[in-house]
């Protein structure tokens, strides 16, 4: 069987997993659990087949012996697992690209219409707890996926997806989606002034910026800004920057940081606390989780888990990344940055997807690119 055959049947088996499957229950569980453990099969049959060597052996190894560890400490949890088997996924990822061509574009926009279907009726049964109309998902976890629609409707050329996304987001009041949307069209339309400097991206320095920005701003914002109102579920949210909602995320990853600095040697540091509960329980003065995917990897993996996961991920974004798709890889980052979406760093299915459009649109059509695989 061809990869770029497998590799669509992936794509397509994660749209309907996210849009088609509702999950208030763990509905969606037993499918990832199968789609996990077929990149395990994937990738050994590519390792048979000779597509894959011994070098690529060594970041499953890795990753095997940060379990050893945290079985050790008796943090292990059943998502690390998960990250691991995503992480087998996405270095089998490069042999699993695929064109888009005609009848598979047009099998994608039935599905398209399917999962667009289902995203509504989600909308009329599910809410979040304030009101909110929202996908079976937790309401900031709803916009991230309605995020990832909006950029596979443009991948499509399907304008009345994009539009539906961006009507839909003015009834969840999601800052985050609305910003991420804007972040898009404002990159799109501006990125010919300054496509020289921009071709020649480098998708390392552009993470590594983004988190130092965020760490000193959520240090300067915490020392500095006094949040003027709680909270605020009201149409006026979007407008509102400074609440009690975004203090709060800000605040979560000061406590991150001044765990770091006080125990850089720790092992929780080193190798994470397990559970998100086990950091709060710790510094007792955090109501809510990390809201960045840097800082909550910290947290539940660790220092070095996050620095081993990152230079395989990181390094399949730098080649599937160019100036044609950079209006999608931006508005990613930042979604990183204020949520903790396992979009940029930690595997994950959601990033698969993501690598997925990236391809597709690093030439428009999903061009074969020479050596696709990861480089440290």
């Amino acid at each position: 069987m061809k990869g770029s055959y497998v590799g669509f049947l992936i794509f397509v088996t994660l749209l309907v997993i996210f849009y088609m499957i509702p999950d208030p229950e763990g509905l969606q569980k037993p499918f990832r659990i199968l789609l996990a453990v077929s990149f395990v099969f994937i990738f050994i049959a590519q390792f048979i087949n000779k597509e894959l060597g011994l070098r690529d052996l060594l970041p499953a190894i890795g990753a095997g012996c940060l379990l050893v560890i945290m079985l050790n400490r008796n943090t292990i949890e059943t998502s690390f697992l998960n990250v691991s088997l995503c992480l087998i996924g996405i270095l089998s990822l490069p042999i699993l690209t695929f064109k888009l061509t005609e009848i598979r574009r047009t099998n994608l926009i039935y599905i398209h219409t399917l999962c667009l279907i289902g995203i509504l009726i989600q909308f009329l049964v599910f809410s979040s707890r304030d009101g909110r109309p929202t996908l079976a998902y937790e309401i900031n976890l709803s916009g991230a996926y309605l995020f990832l629609f909006f950029l596979f409707s443009d991948v499509l050329k399907l304008r009345h997806g994009k539009i539906a996304v961006i009507l839909l987001s003015l009834l969840t009041l999601s800052r985050l989606l609305i910003f991420s949307i804007v972040l898009f069209y404002l990159v799109r339309y501006s990125k010919p002034l300054f496509q020289k400097w921009l071709s020649k991206i480098n998708v390392r320095l552009i993470v590594i910026a983004s988190y130092v920005l965020i760490s000193i701003f959520s240090l300067w914002y915490v020392g500095n800004v006094k949040a003027k109102i709680s909270y605020d579920k009201s149409v006026k949210r979007l407008t509102t920057l400074n609440d009690g909602s975004n203090a709060l995320r800000f605040f979560a990853n000061t406590l991150v940081l001044a765990s770091v600095y006080n125990a850089p040697l720790e092992a929780k540091t080193l190798f994470g606390y397990g559970k998100v509960e086990n950091f709060i329980k710790a510094t007792k003065d955090s109501p809510i989780m990390p809201h960045d995917e840097l800082f909550d990897g910290i947290v539940e993996f660790g220092i070095v888990s996050v620095i081993f996961f990152s230079v395989f991920t990181l390094s399949i974004y730098q080649k599937f990344t160019n100036y044609n798709n950079l209006e999608i890889f931006l508005p990613v980052v930042l979604y990183t940055l204020i949520l903790w979406v396992r979009f940029l760093l930690i595997p994950s299915f959601e990033m698969i997807f993501i690598l997925f459009m990236l391809y597709l649109s690093r030439n428009g059509e999903g061009e074969r690119v020479r050596d696709m695989r990861y480089e440290i």
